[in-house]
Order: structure tokens, then sequence, then C-alpha cells
């Protein structure tokens, strides 16, 4: 693993991690992936995918893991402006055509990434294409015992004076389900619900590049709708629909869970 500068400046940097794919012959590999990590757009670390899961993906492609900023320091814009500076990146390494994987908000930031350039594949993990689904209104409804953890002061107490790009769940999590509990998680990003700009039409759906997509059946904080009509929608696309209740259901490495990796790197490599 080699660890790079995506974008610096004087107030935040953007980095990587780069991993070299375990091929044998350069000709066997796809090219790079970009993983964007999930937490709501409001925490999360690029170093969250187990290494397990990073060497399934590493047999087929250069893994570049990347930070991008965070809300509430930072809005959809400026998140938005990270995608181009992580795409250019990829891009300039010139290790084949760029791909991206996410997982849940990663998930969506995948799939615009994959609207806005130059993208060869997509692998979405629990994630969703816009913000005005009723569920995101309300606490997930496995979480509604934090309820009442959930406060103004609780917020205040976890909303940094600088621009993160890094933040674990404990306690970010909580921050992010307070807004989910206050109804105003999409304001809080900055989003217009009703702009195209922050969520994908039917048409961008229709035009994006192959999609794996992995969901569980069951899902309390991202509705397995999405992924359903993803699947549909998408001209080509493959669907695991995992048979759990469990949001972010690979957390915890198993061999079912390995499996759907393979899966996904030979649904890649099948698209050639």
């Amino acid at each position: 693993m080699t660890a790079v500068t995506i974008k610096e400046t004087d107030t935040y940097t953007l980095s990587g991690n780069l991993y070299e794919s375990t091929a044998q012959n350069e000709s066997d590999v796809l090219g790079t992936l970009i993983y964007l990590h999930g937490g709501g757009l409001v925490f999360g670390e690029r170093t969250d995918l187990p290494s397990e899961y990073t060497a399934v993906l590493r047999q087929k492609f250069h893994v570049l893991t990347a930070d991008y900023r965070l809300a509430p320091e930072s809005d959809i814009d400026d998140i938005f402006t990270d995608l181009h500076h992580i795409y250019h990146y990829a891009a300039s390494l010139k290790r084949g055509n760029v791909y991206i994987m996410g997982r849940s908000a990663g998930g969506f930031l995948s799939l615009i990434m994959a609207r806005d350039f130059d993208i060869s594949g997509v692998i979405d993990f629990y994630g969703y294409f816009n913000f005005t689904h009723s569920d995101f209104n309300y606490l997930p409804h496995d979480q509604k015992h934090l309820s009442n953890m959930l406060t103004k002061e609780l917020a205040s107490n976890n909303i940094r004076d600088y621009t993160t790009v890094n933040e674990p769940p404990d306690p970010r999590y909580l921050l992010y389900l307070y807004y989910r509990h206050s109804g105003n998680w999409a304001e809080t990003l900055g989003i217009d619900t009703e702009s195209d700009k922050y969520r994908l039409t039917n048409d961008d759906l229709a035009a994006l590049p192959p999609v794996f997509i992995a969901h569980a059946k069951g899902d309390p904080d991202v509705p397995v709708f999405f992924s359903r009509k993803l699947a549909k929608t998408v001209a080509i696309s493959e669907f695991v629909e995992v048979d759990t209740v469990t949001h972010n259901f690979d957390q915890e490495v198993s061999e079912a869970n390995i499996k759907i990796y393979e899966r996904a790197v030979q649904f890649m490599a099948e698209q050639i």
C-alpha cells in the first residue's frame, strides 16, 4: 500500500491509499478502482474496507481508497468538487480504465461519479440515488431506541470548527442519526431535493455503465427499493439481494460475503 495525496489546500488534504493489483500480468488488470466509504456523508474513513475484501478487489484492480470532505462542516457541493479531484487523480495514474465502488453513501457518490465522469463500471453496495425517499426523514427503525440521546447538545459537541475528511463512527454515527431523527438530513447536506444535480433521473440510471449491486432485503437504513429499481433500469447490471435485516451486511467478513465480492469482480471482468 502507498499513501498518496489527491488534493492539498490550506484547510484540508484529501489523502488516499493506493493498493497495487496482485495480478501476475498487467494485461489481466481491468484498471483502477476508486473506493468511497459510507457514513451518510457525515462520518466514515477511507480505511474501513476489510483487508479480505481489498484482497479480492486487487485480483483485477489497482484499488484507490479516497477521502472526501464530510458534512456538516462541508456541504454537498464541496463533496462533488472532491469527486472531481478523486476522478482526475485516478485517471492521471494511467493504469487502465477507471471504475468506482462505494458502500451506502459511497454508493450514492459512486453512481453520481458514473453519471458525471468516464467510469467503466460501478460496484454499488446498499447505495441510493436520491434523497427524496420518505424513510430518510426518520430514524432507521432499528435505531429508534437511541432517540433520547439525539439532542442538540450532542450535535453541537460533535461538529468540528474545521474542515474534516475523516471521522470514525464513534461518535459521529450519532450525529448522522440526529439529522435523520430531525428530518433535516438533506437540508444539512445543502441538498435541494428537487434539483437533478443531486439525484439520478431514470434517464441517468439507464445511461450508467455496468453496475454490480448488493443490498440487504430488510435494510433498515437505506430502503432496498433503490437497488431493485437500479437493477431494473440500468442497461447492464447484476443484483444480489441478501436475505438479512442488516444495513452494512458485509461489515462482518464471512465466506458468503467474500463470495459476493468475488462475484462483483467477476461481473466486471465479464463486461470486457
